[in-house]
């Protein structure tokens, strides 16, 4: 009897162990699990991360490359405009001068030949008086249509000056409209990164954008003012990037942090707690972010490898029998070789 009791408790102790083990591959299975469903959805997070910061960079880059071709376009039709006007100032400054040559030479010469008239008159012919009288009015007439054409010429160059002056409006009417339609662009991005989860923690930047956008005129937007709103918004979304990263690598952080406690192997996650902390600090940059990605890196490499031998745990110990008492009778069928009862 005592040793069948013994063989059940045997029995029992390795079905117990066997279930032990079955139970701990599973946790085991389900924890490498769960550790693969964080690794998927940070990676994910950390695509799409990617591609909203792509996309910010190509709109910025778009925006920047339009304000730098409008503001090129600006100064070409500007010195345009400065070189046609200063054009035709230096006609108009010619052709007076012209013309008022002219009209002198004209002036002179009309009043030299009414004087040589009158002092031949008395003892010329009266053909030749009427020849010089001819050869006067062909002198005139030669003289006022000079004047005519100059005069043409002059009417041509102001309407040349209306025109510009009308293209330099509808260039001006152009810009305001472009630095309208400049703004409402920066509205909306100003408001879509409002909108963002991670604004509450950018306090500073947030508030600088406010500032920048107070202090533009809506109906008159000044190109200095837009670019400092702009740069605000710029800046307010590297720190809302930034932010985001950081609850991702803290998300991380946690994951790995709980895979230390369960392996009792907190002390290697002494290093990304610290990191943690300087990309969280006020004032991190790209550097601090980039410390706390690869601390949570080799956090994990030092996770994955197995633990050094240690002492080892104490086990169960054998139990020893009880001594039995040797067989007062011999001759009893219930005792054993050994002398004692079986």
């Amino acid at each position: 009897m005592p040793m069948m009791n013994r063989n059940t408790s045997d029995s029992s102790v390795m079905f117990s162990l066997a279930e032990l083990a079955r139970l701990e591959e599973a946790r085991v299975r389900e924890e490498d699990l769960q550790r693969a469903r964080a690794r998927e959805q940070e990676a994910r997070e950390r695509r799409e991360a990617e591609a909203r910061r792509r996309e910010a960079e190509a709109a910025r880059a778009a925006a920047e490359a339009e304000a730098r071709a409008q503001r090129e376009r600006e100064q070409a039709e500007a010195e345009a405009r400065a070189a046609a006007q200063e054009r035709a100032a230096l006609e108009v400054a010619r052709l007076e001068a012209e013309a008022r040559a002219r009209l002198e030479a004209d002036n002179a010469a009309r009043a030299h030949e009414l004087a040589v008239i009158r002092a031949r008159a008395e003892g010329r012919h009266r053909g030749l008086v009427r020849a010089l009288a001819a050869a006067l009015g062909l002198a005139l007439c030669g003289g006022a249509a000079a004047a005519y054409g100059a005069a043409q010429h002059v009417a041509g160059l102001e309407q040349e000056a209306r025109r510009l002056r009308d293209a330099q409006a509808a260039l001006a009417e152009e810009r305001e409209s472009a630095r309208a339609a400049e703004l409402a662009a920066l509205d909306r991005r100003h408001a879509a990164l409002r909108g963002r989860p991670q604004v509450s923690g950018a306090e500073e930047a947030r508030a600088t954008a406010e500032a920048a956008r107070n202090a533009l005129d809506p109906r008159a937007p000044s190109h200095e003012r837009l670019r400092a709103f702009g740069d605000a918004l710029d800046a307010l979304d590297a720190r809302l990037d930034a932010l985001e990263k950081i609850a991702a690598l803290d998300r991380r952080h946690a994951d790995l942090a709980a895979w230390a406690a369960e392996r009792r192997r907190t002390e290697a996650a002494a290093a990304a707690r610290v990191a943690a902390a300087r990309a969280r600090a006020a004032g991190a940059d790209e550097g601090a972010l980039r410390a706390y990605e690869g601390a949570l890196d080799l956090l994990r490499e030092a996770l994955a490898r197995p633990a050094a031998p240690g002492p080892a745990a104490p086990g169960p110990q054998p139990q020893s029998r009880p001594a039995q008492p040797a067989c007062t009778n011999p001759g009893d069928p219930m005792c054993g070789l050994d002398g004692r009862p079986l």
